[in-house]
């Protein structure tokens, strides 16, 4: 993905159908931080991941630790690669 289109923001109606949730329910995921008040295409692959994830019957709190959990794994990853090159 690319600079520009990563920046790009979103208005929540079309996040909502492109994520095929509702307004509603992108204003409620904005309100309890799951995605940031402007909208990305990141923001918007976060969308498509947690409607996966309640799809699957995963309750809000529960998408919550998986979100912070993966954050937390990319940047272990990140610190993990920073390490290595070090190592080189």
């Amino acid at each position: 993905m690319n600079q520009q289109t990563e920046s790009t923001s979103i208005t929540i109606t079309v996040a909502a159908r492109r994520s095929g949730l509702t307004t509603r329910t992108v204003r409620r995921y904005v309100q309890r931080g799951l995605v940031s008040e402007t909208l990305t295409e990141n923001d918007l692959a976060e969308l498509r991941r947690i409607r996966r994830l309640t799809d699957l019957g995963i309750n809000l709190c529960g998408v919550e630790v998986i979100l912070h959990m993966r954050q937390q794994i990319e940047e272990l990853r990140a610190e993990l690669d920073r390490l290595r090159r070090l190592a080189e």
